[in-house]
């Protein structure tokens, strides 16, 4: 019998008010152990607010006031389900924006479903015994920092990459510890002194799983343990990479899909909507949902991908373009973050004119782009960034904007790894920006 989220969801709720202070919902998140707390209104019911410590994280680094209220702050609003919905039909509707639900009965709070309750209630003999983690690990690289930096170095970086925790390693790459956004929290609430080394903080010792653990064992250790995350090393205790609940969820969804196929025409509508819902999946962890163009993740996997072929065949070549919008901070400032979000959609589309089916654009960050341009030699790539640079130099933007940007370019030599080819270029994009901006600058050995 499947069973229902009423019945897995958390029932034991802790929730603040609204008009409680930042240094209040602080101090109870670490009592009480947590990393999300549930904010509710008096004078609103049916609404929701989940406040994080990513939350927190972002708050802090913008020194905004430990007295600021909560309702002062844009709080994330909590999605609602019916408690009767089954655990298969959540999983259809489940995304990574959506790791905490709100569960109703009767217009009445039951309780807060997460990801991690949905993993601990799907029976881990339907998953693969045969494939192992190592098999996974490409697409899920760890972010790390080494132990002598300091904490707040490692803050930013979590804040940068948009991620809750970040392995601590030492000088030969072997991993030590792991800080999160729930260390994090506590350091606040204890008022630590940041600047001091991230060793001092982290959770350690460190517990990892071998690449040649199948998923069927990862997801008893999670089980056991009840880790958020999986920290996968190789046989030299080396750092391979980070999976998390959120990834091995998505494989879970995948194994329900064939499931449900094998029950024939009884389920034909849900395995419809689940073979959609995976293509969705998909679709949207590998997007920017504001440019929709691909985000840095697919990215990195897919200039990865094309340095391989670059080094196999030997006799191929590879640029990168990395683009930035000169003053742009001007822009939202002064105009607002509607018209700079028109702004950016519209860059986007301007960078994707010139660009090949084989070539690729994403969204770096912020107000960074980046290209890759394969088969392109550098001088090739000069031709290609200074056609983008001067259509959006003279391109009537909202409101009649008019706007510039400056490009760092990088062609790809054989002894490069990514990080090379990538730094190169970075160095590049700045000494455009500091040489007059409006410019293309190339990157040198």
């Amino acid at each position: 019998m499947i069973p229902t989220v009423e019945e897995i969801c958390i029932k034991e709720i802790i929730t603040i008010n609204i008009e409680q202070t930042l240094e209040h919902t602080v101090t109870l998140m670490a009592k009480s152990n947590i990393r999300n707390i549930l904010v509710i209104s008096d004078t609103d019911d049916n609404i929701y607010h989940m406040f994080t410590t990513k939350d927190l994280i972002e708050l802090k680094l913008q020194n905004i006031s430990m007295q600021t209220k909560l309702s002062q702050l844009k709080l994330r609003v909590i999605r609602q389900i019916d408690a009767k919905v089954s655990v298969i039909e959540i999983l259809n509707q489940t995304t990574v924006d959506n790791d905490y639900m709100i569960v109703m009965s009767n217009n009445k709070l039951v309780g807060i479903l997460s990801q991690t309750d949905i993993i601990n209630n799907i029976d881990p003999k339907i998953l693969m015994k045969k494939q192992t983690i190592g098999n996974i690990m490409l697409q899920y690289s760890a972010i790390t920092i080494y132990e002598d930096e300091t904490t707040i170095d490692a803050t930013k970086l979590m804040s940068e990459k948009h991620i809750d925790s970040i392995v601590v390693i030492d000088q030969d790459n072997k991993p030590k510890g792991i800080f999160t956004t729930k260390d994090f929290l506590n350091l606040i609430d204890l008022d630590c002194d940041l600047s001091k080394s991230v060793k001092n903080f982290m959770s350690a010792p460190l517990q990892t799983i071998s690449y040649d653990t199948t998923i069927f064992d990862a997801l008893e250790f999670i089980r056991k343990e009840q880790f958020k995350r999986l920290i996968v090393v190789d046989t030299n205790n080396k750092i391979i990479g980070l999976v998390t609940q959120s990834e091995l969820l998505r494989l879970v969804n995948n194994k329900w899909m064939e499931i449900i196929k094998e029950k024939g025409n009884e389920l034909s509508k849900i395995n419809e909507e689940l073979i959609a819902k995976t293509a969705q999946l998909e679709l949207k962890a590998s997007t920017d949902s504001l440019t929709k163009l691909y985000n840095r993740n697919k990215f990195d996997s897919m200039v990865s991908y094309e340095i391989h072929q670059v080094k196999r065949y030997n006799n191929r070549s590879l640029s990168i373009l990395l683009l930035d919008i000169d003053d742009f901070k001007y822009i939202n400032d002064n105009y607002g973050h509607d018209v700079g979000d028109e702004i950016l959609q519209e860059i986007a589309r301007i960078i994707t004119i010139p660009l090949r089916e084989s070539d690729i654009a994403a969204r770096w960050g912020g107000e960074e782009f980046i290209l890759m341009l394969p088969e392109t030699s550098t001088e090739h790539a000069v031709l290609v960034a200074e056609k983008i640079r001067a259509t959006i130099q003279n391109h009537d933007f909202v409101q009649k904007l008019k706007i510039t940007c400056s490009l760092g370019l990088s062609g790809f030599h054989t002894t490069d790894k990514y990080i090379d080819l990538f730094k190169r270029a970075d160095e590049a994009l700045y000494k455009a920006k500091h040489s007059g901006k409006n410019r293309v600058e190339i990157g040198r050995l």
